[in-house]
C-alpha cells in the first residue's frame, strides 16, 4: 500500500528528498525530468530556491512517474503543490494561463451551464466539455441510451473546476467546486456518470455522498450497446492519462469496442503507463509545441492504426497526428467518421445549441 502523503508542500519536499533514491525510472520516461532532474533533486532545489516551483509548470501532472515509481512515491502529488505554493506566494503570471482561465470561466457560466432533471431524478449523465463541444449528438445519444433503462436520469452540463485545480489555483477550485456540490445536493442527485476521465477525478473531489462512476463501465453492464458483426478493423487504443489507475474504465473501454466489432491490439504504453497526450497540466502555456509532440509519439507507437480513446480532449489533440475516434463514434455500427478538426467557434457553438435543445 502507497504510504499517506504529507499534506503540506515543506512536508511533502522533505519527503520525496528523503524517500526518492534518483534510480531512474520515472526520468526516462518522462520529457520533464529528463530536463530537470529526479524528483528528489526537483525537492532539495525547492527547499532552497523559491522559484523553483515554477518548474514545476512544465509536468504535464499525468502521474506516469507515479506508476512506475518502485517506491510507490507520488512526485505528480509534490509537483501539483508545488503549483499551489507558486499561486500562492505570486509567482505565477496569470496572463500566460488566461485562455484556459477564461475557457473555465465561460464553460461553467449560464448560457452553457444546463440542468436538466427529470422529476425523481437522482442520477445523472455530467458529459463534461470537451464531448459537447465535439460530439453535442453523441451526448443525446448516450442520455437516451440511459433513459432506456432509468427514463429519468437527467442531463448536466457545467464546469468541474479541473483547469483552477491543475493550474494551482486552489481557492478557484473550491469556489467551482462547492457550487457544483451545492447544486447537485440541492436537487436530490445522489449518483453521478461522467464521460470525461478528467471530470471523474474532480467529481469524487466532491464534499457529500456521490457515487461516481464511468458511463462506460453502466453501458457494458446492460443492452443499451448491441453487439456488431466482428471483423471490423482493428484499432489501438490511448487510455487518457486521468484513468491510469482506473482498470474497470479501462476494461469497459475496450468491452465496447470488441463489442463494436473491432479488433485492439495495445500500443507499448498502455492502462497504467500510458503517456500523456500532451494536454495535461495546461504546459503548453511554457512549453509551446508540448501537444503536437506527444500527440506525434502516440500516433507513431499506433503505426498506422486508428487511435480510439474515452477522452474527447485526447481525441482532438490525436487527431493532428493520426486517425482518431472517441470510442462512442464506434458504437452506431457504422463505418467510422471522417472527422475534421473542429474550431474553436464551432465547438462553443455546439455546446450553445445542447445546451438550448430540447430533451425527450
Amino acid at each position: 500500500m502507497t504510504e499517506p502523503m504529507p499534506s503540506n508542500l515543506h512536508d511533502l519536499l522533505d519527503d520525496m528528498a528523503k524517500r526518492c533514491t534518483s534510480c531512474g525510472v520515472c526520468v526516462r520516461s518522462c520529457d520533464f525530468l529528463r530536463r530537470s532532474g529526479s524528483p528528489a533533486a526537483l525537492a532539495r532545489q525547492g527547499r532552497e530556491d523559491g522559484a523553483v516551483l515554477l518548474r514545476a509548470y512544465e509536468c504535464s501532472l499525468c502521474g506516469l512517474c507515479d506508476a512506475l515509481c518502485p517506491q510507490r512515491l507520488s512526485p505528480a502529488a509534490m509537483f501539483l503543490a508545488m503549483r499551489r505554493e507558486a499561486v500562492k506566494t505570486g509567482r505565477v503570471d496569470a496572463k500566460t494561463y488566461r485562455p484556459w482561465l477564461s475557457y473555465e470561466k465561460l464553460g461553467g457560466a449560464l448560457p452553457f451551464r444546463r440542468y436538466a432533471l427529470p422529476p425523481g431524478c437522482t442520477t445523472v449523465f455530467f458529459p463534461g466539455c470537451s464531448l459537447p463541444g465535439s460530439r453535442p449528438q453523441a451526448v443525446l445519444s448516450l442520455l437516451a441510451a440511459l433513459r432506456r433503462g432509468d427514463p429519468a436520469v437527467g442531463l448536466v452540463l457545467d464546469c468541474c473546476g479541473k483547469i483552477s485545480h491543475d493550474l494551482g489555483y486552489g481557492e478557484s477550485f473550491e469556489r467551482i467546486s462547492e457550487s457544483l456540490r451545492r447544486r447537485l445536493q440541492g436537487s436530490g442527485v445522489r449518483r453521478i456518470l461522467t464521460a470525461c476521465p478528467g471530470c471523474d477525478l474532480m467529481l469524487r473531489k466532491l464534499d457529500g455522498d456521490f457515487e461516481v462512476r464511468g458511463i462506460y463501465e453502466v453501458l457494458t453492464e446492460g443492452d443499451a450497446v448491441a453487439e456488431t458483426a466482428p471483423n471490423r478493423g482493428t484499432v489501438a487504443v490511448h487510455d487518457p492519462c486521468p484513468s491510469r489507475f482506473d482498470p474497470k474504465r479501462q476494461q469497459a473501454v475496450r468491452e465496447l469496442i470488441r463489442r463494436a466489432g473491432y479488433a485492439i491490439e495495445e500500443l507499448p504504453e498502455h492502462g497504467r503507463t500510458t503517456r500523456c497526450c500532451g494536454q495535461g497540466g495546461m504546459v503548453e502555456g511554457v512549453r509551446p509545441g508540448a501537444v503536437d509532440r506527444e500527440a506525434a509519439r502516440i500516433a507513431a507507437q499506433g503505426q498506422g492504426r486508428p487511435l480510439v480513446s474515452s477522452c474527447a480532449a485526447c481525441v482532438n489533440a490525436l487527431g493532428r497526428r493520426a486517425e482518431a475516434y472517441h470510442v462512442v463514434d464506434l458504437l452506431g455500427g457504422e463505418a467510422l467518421p471522417s472527422r475534421r478538426p473542429l474550431s474553436s467557434a464551432r465547438r462553443w457553438f455546439n455546446r450553445l445549441r445542447l445546451r438550448l435543445t430540447r430533451l425527450p
